[in-house]
């Protein structure tokens, strides 16, 4: 009678007995599953990695702008430093340039005629004793003997011959370097005519007694010479001595 409840408990084991094993083996593995896909959803939430990209690329990228701007700036430096420099080296440059070039331009006269200075260049009023009267000398009167030569002092061109003034005969030669010379109280006849090209030394005509501003002056015959640049009278003192 005993034996009979341990022999139906040992029949139901080997006959249940595979379905009890097969269910314990399904809750283990759902177990396991159940743990790695926690795992795996803490491990993707997990926000060390974004901070440690986030800091290296604000880094890397405050770097790249600070070159730039670095460089931006000591370029415009630079430029600044070049457009303050390259004006004043090209004034000097060109300073330098336009006084070789005057000194090559500028033309070296010889005297009109041989003589001695009789009355010098006046802007101020001077007294005149063939008018009794005061007025400026615009040239210089230059005492000679009637009849001398008188020169061209510079190679050039006349611009005009005139026969009546009140300083007599008169030659204007234009030097193409805004530069004129006026010879005035020549002899009636000249040696040259308007438009025609003379050289330095050229005989251009005489010493003559055509002048009415000074025909009785002290110092008796002369050239009255003048210069003039542009259309303004200069002194030719500056440019031929006596």
């Amino acid at each position: 009678m005993e034996k009979k409840p341990f022999k139906k408990t040992s029949k139901f084991f080997k006959r249940e007995g595979f379905y009890v094993i097969l269910f314990v083996c399904l809750c283990v593995i759902a177990v396991v599953a159940g743990v790695t896909v926690k795992n795996s959803k803490q491990v993707r939430n997990k926000p060390i990695e974004n901070k440690v990209v986030k800091k290296d690329t604000s880094k890397d990228t405050a770097k790249a702008v600070k070159q730039p701007t670095k460089s931006y700036e000591n370029a415009l430096q630079v430029k600044k430093e070049d457009e303050n420099t390259k004006p004043k080296t090209e004034e000097k440059t060109q300073e330098k340039d336009t006084a070789k070039v005057s000194k090559q331009v500028q033309p070296k006269f010889i005297k009109p005629v041989e003589g001695t200075i009789a009355r010098v260049y006046s802007e101020d009023p001077v007294f005149w004793n063939s008018t009794s009267s005061y007025r400026p000398n615009l040239g210089m009167d230059i005492k000679t003997n009637l009849g001398k030569s008188v020169l061209a002092v510079e190679d050039g061109k006349v611009e005009n011959v005139v026969s009546s003034s009140q300083d007599g005969v008169k030659v204007i030669i234009n030097h193409q370097s805004g530069l004129k010379s006026v010879y005035s109280n020549l002899a009636a006849k000249t040696n040259v005519k308007k438009g025609q090209a003379v050289k330095k030394g050229d005989v251009i005509g005489k010493v003559g007694k055509t002048t009415l501003r000074s025909a009785y002056e002290k110092y008796g015959d002369h050239l009255h010479f003048a210069m003039m640049k542009g259309n303004n009278y200069i002194n030719p003192s500056k440019y031929i001595k006596y």
